[in-house]
């Protein structure tokens, strides 16, 4: 291996490459996370020149040749392996409908991004028609656009009369994970951390508080329903007219679809904040546009949908929001996972990006010709079909997910949405309402100067609204009943109750009242707890201990209440381990994490955890016979007390 040139991860490599890790329970067989392509060959070629084609492209892309590890230190690395020829891994005289089976094939074998090649071949012969290249590479090595890259080169390769080189100049991933890491973008790198540390602290916790995760994956050949409804809306108009309006506020379309979608997403979720993952192609360096590697990354859109809010005000605000996560989208999401779970710890919440969305534009349909206002004897919102689509998802990746594909045939929006958070039905009137308000600001049926509530209202977009227990604190909606009640599940706890108090900063904290022989750090320590089951859950800010329950279980009549002990509940001395669970977990940390203070009441990462650490305490309990977590469940809220409650001894320790 003395010709592995090596570098840091590249940051949009990161998050595949740690995915690797987080199999759903030790027993299930580790893999990447996998994308295939097929390219058609219109003509019949030898294998050889095919091979050729395709060991060329090995040559040029490093990419194609890399593998995905850990130093010494733990730290990611990328190791670009010498060229390798290419043969094929799978091959058959067949037709297109032999291409599932084949990719299939081509994945079925786990992909071990430290040793394996990256990318697959395979070959379907259609004799005298030509054949089928069928492609899979594990997502760290190639993204979408790379996709296009690579087709592009490997038909120019064959044509034995192109005009034009079949590789343009590009930087390859370990050069840009070169400059990234480089001391001259320090700067950047500060200014990026600050962008996404300020969002963690000043965002919600969740857009949608009713959030409950649902049992996913594969069990003993039972895999249960796909805990996502999904309906799609079809419509030519609606392209046009999120045209015009793009054209009109001199913004990009997709810029247009999301502003909708904000207003829809403040209405569905009862929250004025609104938080959005976004893809973002990070190409904007002539030099990676036709490079191959994985540069893309989430974006974090955060903007204000309020009340008084004009149509105006939010397309600009959503545009200099979009404008602003673009900037900063270029990240580590291992160093961005420890700051967000910093702030959450410090906030008390399980923070949670749940609502993504993505603008794809495959195509754009001819114009029509733009008209000056509605149609007569027609609405332009008339071509809108709706019906609900197949789901597959077998995740809890997200609470709602919009995509907008554009096409020569005109629009497509296609919402996701957990039934734990809504259904199809409000999914459908959301996409209408949604349409018909694009469709009214481009014929100006919806003045841009009318406020977001009531053309909310007008236009039908569902709404969360909450009950009288139910108060909005650090940008969060907080059933304070919910509190209480999980409050006086700890033993010895005979009365709770959960109040929001005003600061002396003219803020807003939670305040929980309880009785029992117990302290502000055990009642902290046992919320904390219950957000294994419930990670929507947000603790309280403070914690009283009184003598006795008021005759009134109101705020005030708590707040009159004789005192017992009160505090924030945080520990302010370690905790020793106690349990063989405890004291597994706390050898593991050790051992990876050296000056780790394995404190049982503090969470992994905000007592000075490394997330890319994560997997190697895993691996170091599996070794040592337990069973029972994988890395993320080192990367939340909870304490490592509730983390080594999760564990459950195999009886199978080998030696370390």
């Amino acid at each position: 291996m003395n010709d592995t040139r090596w570098a840091p991860m590249l940051w949009g490599q990161e998050h595949y490459w740690f995915l690797y890790f987080d199999v759903p329970a030790y027993g299930a067989d580790r893999d990447c996370v996998k994308i295939t392509r097929t390219w058609r060959l219109d003509k019949d070629l030898a294998d050889d020149t095919v091979l050729a084609a395709l060991s060329a492209l090995v040559r040029q892309y490093e990419s194609l040749r890399t593998n995905f590890l850990q130093d010494e230190s733990g730290r990611p690395v990328q190791a670009v392996r010498p060229p390798w020829e290419v043969a094929f891994e799978a091959y058959a005289e067949g037709d297109a409908s032999d291409i599932p089976a084949v990719t299939e094939r081509l994945a079925a074998r786990a992909f071990d991004p430290a040793q394996d090649r990256p990318v697959r071949f395979a070959l379907i012969r259609e004799p005298g028609k030509g054949a089928w290249v069928v492609v899979t590479a594990i997502h760290s090595a190639v993204d979408g656009q790379s996709w296009t890259v690579l087709e592009r080169a490997f038909l120019a390769l064959l044509d034995d009369e192109r005009d034009a080189p079949p590789f343009l100049p590009a930087r390859e991933p370990r050069e840009q994970a070169e400059l990234d890491h480089s001391a001259e973008k320090a700067r950047y790198r500060e200014r990026v951390r600050a962008y996404w540390r300020d969002r963690y602290l000043t965002i919600p916790q969740g857009m949608f508080p009713d959030y409950r995760p649902a049992p996913v994956g594969h069990f003993n050949g039972y895999t249960p329903p796909s805990p996502y409804e999904r309906v799609a809306l079809r419509s030519r108009a609606l392209s046009f007219a999120a045209e015009r309006v793009a054209a009109q506020r001199k913004v990009p379309p997709g810029v247009v679809y999301l502003a909708a979608f904000g207003a829809a997403l403040s209405s569905l979720s009862g929250n004025e904040r609104c938080v959005v993952s976004m893809d973002t192609a990070n190409r904007a360096d002539p030099l990676l546009s036709a490079a191959v590697g994985c540069f893309f990354q989430p974006a974090l859109v955060v903007f204000d949908v309020t009340a008084k809010d004009t149509s105006e005000a939010l397309l600009s605000k959503v545009f200099r929001a979009v404008v602003a996560a673009q900037r900063y989208a270029r990240y580590s999401s291992l160093e961005m996972t420890e700051e967000r779970a910093r702030a959450g710890h410090a906030r008390g919440m399980n923070l949670r990006i749940g609502v993504t969305y993505n603008y794809f534009v495959q195509a754009q349909p001819e114009h029509d010709a733009a008209p000056s206002g509605p149609p007569d004897g027609a609405g332009a919102t008339d071509d809108f079909v709706i019906d609900k689509a197949p789901i597959d998802w077998q995740d809890n990746s997200a609470d709602l997910y919009l995509a907008v594909e554009t096409g020569k045939d005109g629009v497509v929006l296609s919402m996701h949405g957990h039934t734990s958070v809504t259904n199809a039905d409000r999914i459908a009137r959301t996409l209408r309402a949604m349409g018909a308000l694009i469709v009214g600001w481009a014929d100006s049926t919806l003045p841009l100067d009318a406020a977001m509530r009531s053309v909310q209202d007008q236009l039908g977009f569902p709404r969360r609204e909450f009950g009288p227990h139910w108060v909005l604190v650090d940008h969060t909606w907080v059933d304070t009943g919910e509190c209480a009640a999980r409050l006086a599940e700890l033993g010895g706890v005979t009365a709770a109750g959960v109040f929001p108090d005003e600061t002396p900063d003219g803020g807003t904290r939670l305040v929980a009242y309880a009785v029992g022989p117990t302290t502000p750090d055990e009642l902290r320590e046992h919320m904390a707890a219950v957000q294994v089951d419930q990670p929507s859950l947000v603790l309280p800010h403070w914690y009283v201990v009184c003598a006795e329950a008021p005759d009134t279980p109101s705020f005030e009549g708590w707040a009159e209440a004789a005192v017992v002990a009160e505090g924030d509940g945080l520990p302010h001395h370690p905790v020793p381990p106690r349990t063989p669970q405890e004291r597994a977990l706390a050898a593991a940390i050790r051992d990876h994490c050296p000056g780790h203070p394995s404190d049982m009441a503090t969470p992994y990462l905000p007592a000075g955890g490394r997330t890319a650490l994560a997997p190697r305490v895993t691996d170091h309990l599996h070794a040592a016979g337990f069973t029972g977590i994988v890395p993320a469940d080192l990367l939340g809220p909870l304490p490592l007390r509730a983390v080594a409650a999760k564990l459950t001894p195999t009886g199978t320790a080998r030696k370390q």
